[in-house]
């Protein structure tokens, strides 16, 4: 678990959701946002684990930590890239690749973000 892996995990998600455009493949589409919000997972679990030494076990779990940690900024925009990746685009096939690039883009730069702040 590392910002590294994080970050890897997004460029899969990037490079599938541009195929999943070219082809217009819902599939493909569905499965980058996911890949998205995995990589969104990742981050925010190394973040609490260098923050807490815990590992969250759940969606709630996490945003509790964050709430404790007095990080509801964080825990508000991880409960709206969570909606956008994980239960629109994912799980109910909603098509908004704009929304999704943008998502996507909020968790590159929250990768980043988190990263430095911890490099403090």
């Amino acid at each position: 678990m590392s910002f590294a892996t994080a970050r890897e995990i997004l460029r899969y998600a990037i490079e599938e959701l541009d195929k999943a455009l070219r082809l217009n493949n819902v599939f493909l589409y569905r499965n980058a946002a996911d890949k998205a919000f995995l990589a969104l997972v990742v981050a925010i679990n190394t973040y609490i684990y260098q923050k807490l030494g815990t590992v969250p076990q759940s969606h709630s779990e996490r945003r509790r930590l964050l709430r404790e940690m007095g990080r509801e900024d964080l825990r508000a925009l991880y409960s709206d890239l969570m909606k956008t990746l994980h239960e629109e685009a994912f799980y109910e096939g909603i098509y908004q690749p704009e929304e999704v690039k943008y998502a996507i883009e909020k968790v590159g730069k929250l990768i980043d973000d988190l990263e430095r702040e911890l490099s403090k």
